[in-house]
């Protein structure tokens, strides 16, 4: 069983992983001339999970990429609640970038990092 599962599909061991969870306000939400807050929170305990791979083969990397590339995703993953699914996209990608050279292409090891959003 692994810790992060998208569309079924299991993702190797992320050498990063963490979760924040934010608000969202309306374009209603300032100050007033007094400086005191008016907020329109919208919605709640938006998920963010930043996610970082050092050091995966090539075949560990094509998973993680064909994994995050539909435009929506189902993520599964641990929560301090319980096991969580939310539907989610890819942030932008850090990489993949070498971390490890080798003349052997299959002993290459790749490093790669996004964060997965809640819609």
């Amino acid at each position: 069983m692994s810790l992060i599962n998208i569309n079924g599909v299991d993702l190797p061991a992320p050498t990063k992983f963490k979760i924040q969870k934010s608000d969202l306000d309306s374009s209603d939400t300032n100050r007033n001339e007094i400086g005191i807050l008016q907020r329109d929170r919208v919605r709640q305990g938006i998920y963010k999970i930043e996610l970082e791979f050092n050091g995966k083969t090539s075949s560990e990397i094509h998973v993680i990429e064909s994994a995050i590339e539909p435009a929506k995703i189902q993520v599964n993953f641990p929560s301090p609640t319980g096991k969580t699914t939310k539907t989610m996209y890819a942030g932008d990608r850090n990489g993949p970038e070498i971390a490890k050279y080798d003349e052997d292409y299959n002993k290459i090891r790749w490093n790669i990092s996004f964060n997965l959003i809640e819609y």
